[in-house]
């Protein structure tokens, strides 16, 4: 705990090996099924196949992704009691906690368009007050620099300014993320870190804690999932909507709302 309210982040043992390969091989059979529809040959090698499937058709990719989160293995990741404790613990809310997730993420080698530039969650998700990260490898550990990295204390502060591009790196690209950048010359002053995450530990992090996708220079694809865990008791809103976006006329708000300072 003293590690999180210092740096900003902490990794922790949080889920079994067979819950995460349970996972994993849903994640397999929907990409089986997908691959099978588009006449793709399906293989025991789940980087080639990953890397197929995304050059033929990236969408049919994010339908998978999407299919896998509402699956019942990706229910019971999220219903973990070990990840409620330590969320909880570390929100400092034992009673009102929400979760989403899992959210795969995909890092293919020599390829941007699916990375994150420097960002904080914190300008993706703007009136949420107080949530967390949680950042799950599956089917490999991340040693060795080969997780997410992140600029140790950046969450000590507010990161209200950023470039929104559709891109990676400096470059436009339509098929790429849309990125909500914070330049590089506004966080020098920070050390950066690449922390180890074992295949049963999770990386617990601020929401406002600034960090980044890795180069991916290895023959394989990484697989990560990820949840973010929020606890709404203070946020200035009675939407149940954790992505609302200020400014848009649409958020469910009320007048002189009760909330702490």
């Amino acid at each position: 705990m003293d590690n999180f309210k210092e740096y900003g982040f902490c990794v922790k043992e949080t889920f079994t090996k067979r819950e995460l390969k349970n996972f994993e091989e849903t994640f397999k059979d929907i990409l089986s099924m997908q691959m099978y529809k588009m006449r793709l040959e399906f293989s025991d090698d789940i980087s080639r196949d990953v890397r197929l499937i995304n050059a033929v058709n990236p969408d049919a990719l994010n339908e998978v992704m999407q299919m896998v989160r509402n699956t019942c293995e990706g229910h019971r990741l999220a219903a973990s009691r070990r990840l409620e404790e330590i969320g909880s613990e570390l929100l400092g809310n034992r009673n009102k906690v929400i979760i989403s997730g899992p959210s795969l993420f995909i890092n293919i080698p020599s390829s941007n368009s699916r990375k994150y530039s420097w960002h904080s969650e914190q300008n993706w998700y703007p009136k949420r007050r107080n949530f967390i990260n949680v950042w799950v490898p599956i089917i490999f550990d991340r040693l060795h620099e080969t997780s997410m990295e992140v600029c140790i204390a950046s969450h000590k502060k507010d990161w209200f300014y950023f470039s929104e591009y559709t891109g990676y790196a400096d470059k436009f690209d339509k098929d790429a993320n849309v990125q909500y950048e914070i330049p590089d010359n506004l966080i020098r002053d920070y050390k950066e870190i690449i922390p180890d995450v074992k295949l049963n530990e999770a990386l617990f992090f601020d929401g406002k804690l600034v960090h980044r996708s890795i180069d991916n220079v290895s023959d394989r694809v990484l697989f990560t999932v990820v949840f973010r865990m929020y606890d709404y008791s203070n946020d200035l809103t009675l939407s149940s909507n954790w992505a609302d976006l200020p400014y848009n006329r649409k958020s469910l708000g009320y007048p002189n709302i009760n909330v702490k300072i």
